[in-house]
This record gives structure tokens, sequence and C-alpha cells, in this order.
């Protein structure tokens, strides 16, 4: 009986770990982030409180969101009018879902939620002080990349940071002495300086203040919420100013936008534009059961290329707004329960102080992102928020039992 419960006290840890690597990982590594979600699952099972561990994460309300939003997503496939291979590669597209119900029945510790905070703050300052000289000496790392990003795309590496902002944020109301302070004030200014100065990522530059205003909000009260927006505003002015990155993207943005219809060239937006605009006018077509899981880049490719010959046509199969996906897919009621999830993880994760809230305001970071990228769906950002949300939205339940493990 010892030996049975120090192998599932260990397996349970092992998971646990596994959790934690997969975060930091995510936004770094396709391939560690890829091994620990495999390895994730089975050392779940070994433990030999699956069982146990599934009726907890039921119990919580974010799981029994996640189990509605699939059980749609699954029947959308069946008047989706394409092949079957189609659907199961759309339907695995959420599989994200699946780690963060999973991370809920057994990640309810407050030590091990402490633990991974921490982790991954640490990894992401470690990151954070690697992209400065590769900026500064403008090395570029990784094909495609520029300098200073070494992440999968700007984009990650910016909302990887946004994520350890958020945390730090949180961080800061904890006991720490005057070092430990120093720190993590430390650690913001460096991870500001990645998103605003290094990074081109403009989904960074909208989500961060959005998810921060949030994240300040819900540790001093709404009631002072004038008096945020206005620091949050003067902060963002000053990052405006002082930075020729940010500038540049904000102008370039503008630009495209403004000449997006006459241009003979396609751009970031004005393909983002096209894409709305195409995906607006289906939606209008079918708006209450969508066309089915999986039927996206079929139903908006013969769309578009009947409209346009040029690059207004141009074929897609992710408008780069994950809600205007999510309801030409999977309908109004398809949509509204995504909602209704997005929701529900955010009032458990302000219940659930003291870690609850980063995980809520890195997904109020992550709706904002995806009104112009389907980041939900993405692999790095979609394992990121679904670890997130797992591991710091997970609460105990006295009816429950789970092998307890000294974190």
């Amino acid at each position: 009986m010892f030996a049975h419960s120090t192998f599932a006290e260990s397996s349970l840890a092992i998971s646990r770990y596994l959790a934690v690597t997969a975060a930091i990982a995510a936004p770094i590594s396709t391939s560690i982030a890829s091994i620990a979600c495999v390895a994730l699952p089975i050392f779940w099972l070994l433990s030999g409180h699956a069982i146990q561990s599934l009726k907890l994460s039921w119990q919580q309300p974010l799981g029994k969101m996640i189990v509605l939003f699939f059980a749609w997503l699954i029947i959308g496939t069946l008047y989706a009018e394409t092949d079957w291979p189609s659907r199961l590669q759309t339907l695995s597209s959420w599989k994200k879902l699946f780690y963060t119900f999973l991370l809920l029945g057994f990640f309810q510790e407050a030590a091990w939620q402490k633990r991974f905070v921490r982790s991954y703050v640490i990894a992401m300052f470690i990151a954070a002080v690697l992209a400065v000289p590769l900026w500064a000496l403008d090395l570029v790392v990784r094909n495609g990349r520029e300098a200073g990003i070494f992440m999968t795309n700007h984009a990650t590496q910016s909302m990887a940071f946004v994520a350890a902002v958020l945390a730090c944020i949180f961080l800061l109301q904890e006991p720490l002495t005057k070092r430990q302070k120093y720190y993590v004030w430390s650690a913001i200014g460096l991870f500001l300086f990645n998103i605003f100065f290094i990074s081109p990522a403009r989904s960074g530059y909208f989500a961060l203040p959005i998810a921060a205003v949030f994240a300040v909000g819900s540790i001093y009260g709404y009631r002072k919420l004038p008096h945020i927006l206005g620091a949050a505003t003067l902060a963002v002015l000053v990052l405006i100013i002082s930075s020729n990155t940010l500038q540049d993207r904000i102008k370039l943005a503008l630009d495209e936008k403004a000449n997006y219809q006459t241009s003979s060239n396609e751009t970031s937006i004005g393909l983002r534009a096209v894409f709305y605009k195409n995906t607006l006018e289906l939606i209008q077509e079918k708006p209450w059961f969508g066309y089915g899981t999986s039927s996206f880049k079929s139903v908006y490719s013969t769309y578009a290329a009947g409209k346009a010959q040029d690059w207004h046509g141009i074929s897609t199969g992710d408008p780069h707004n994950q809600y205007l996906f999510v309801w030409l897919e999977n309908g109004l009621f398809g949509v509204l329960l995504f909602f209704a999830y997005i929701f529900v993880a955010l009032r458990q994760g302000l219940n659930n102080r003291p870690y609850g809230p980063i995980a809520a305001s890195f997904l109020v970071a992550i709706c904002a992102s995806s009104l112009f990228n389907s980041h939900f769906k993405t692999y790095a950002e979609g394992y990121l928020l679904a670890f997130f949300l797992g591991a710091l939205l997970s609460q105990p339940n006295e009816n429950t039992a789970i092998v307890r493990t000294n974190a």
C-alpha cells in the first residue's frame, strides 16, 4: 500500500512538473512542449487517480463549460460539408481545452500553483535577458525572424512576456523583501522593454494595456478604474513617444488600413480587413448554426475566389479573428458558448486567489489579441493559455481526495 501511494504521488508530481515544462516551452520550442504534452497524460494515468481528478475537473464551473463547448464542436462536425479527416483535424486544433480540463483536476495545491508562476517568470526573465544582446547586436538566430526574436515568432514572444508581466503584477502583492521586490520590478521593466522596443508584434502592444488594467483593477477595485485608466494611458503615451519600433508599427498599420482597397500588394492589415468583411458576409447567410466544424477554409475560399481574382480573393483557413472563426463554423450558439466559457473562466480565476487572477488577466490579454488573431487555437498561445488556466484556476474540493504532494 505504501509503495502504491508513493508511486501515485510521484506520478502526479511528474505530471505537474511536465505541465510547468510545457507552459515554459510552448512559446519557445514546439518539440519540447509536444513531448511534455504527450508524457503528461501518461503519468497522470499511471498515478491511478485519473477518475478522481476527472470528477474534480467536472465539478468545477470551467470544467463543465469546456465539456459543453467541445460537445457543440462535435455536433458541428455532423453537418459540416467536409471530409472526416478535415473535421477531426479541426477538432484536434481545440485539444488545448483537454489539457485545461485535465489540470483542473490535480493542480489545486497552492504550493504547486506558486511553483508554476515563479518558474514561468524566472524562465521568461532569462529569455528576456537573452533577447536584449541579440537585438542590440542585430543578430538573427532563427530564419525569418527579426533580431532579438528567438521564440516561435514575434507575436508569440511578445505574448509570452505579456503573461510574465501580468504574473509579476500579482507577485508584487505577496509578502516580499525589498530585494525581491526590486527583482520583480526589474523583471517587469525588462519584459516591457522586450514587448515595446524589441518586438514588432502589435498584438502585444494592444493586449498588454487592456490586460494590465484588468489585473490592477482586480487588485485595487474597479471603483478606482478612472485612475487606473489614466495611469495606463499615460504609460502607453510615454512608450509610444519613446519607442521607434512601436511608432513604426502603428504608422504601418494605419497606412495599410487606409490603402488596402486600392493596393496592388497584399498587406497584413489589408488581408485582415478583407477576411473580416467576407467572413461577416458569410455569417449573415447562416448565422444560427454556421457551416459546421472544419468548414471555414472550404466555404471561405469558394466565396472569396468568386468575388476577386487578385489578392483580395486569396484563400485562407483562418480569418485572424477567433470570434468570427467560431461564429462562421459553429453559429451564434457556438460563439455564445465560447463567450460563456470565457466568462466562467474569468469569474473562476478572480475567485481563486492568489494565483487565479493571473490566469484570468492573461485570458483577457488573449481575448484582446484574438480580435486580430486566432490565439485560442494557435499552438504556442493556445497551449500557454491552456496551462495557465488549468494550473491556476484549479480549485480544491473537499468531496474529492487527490494525493497531496510536497511542493
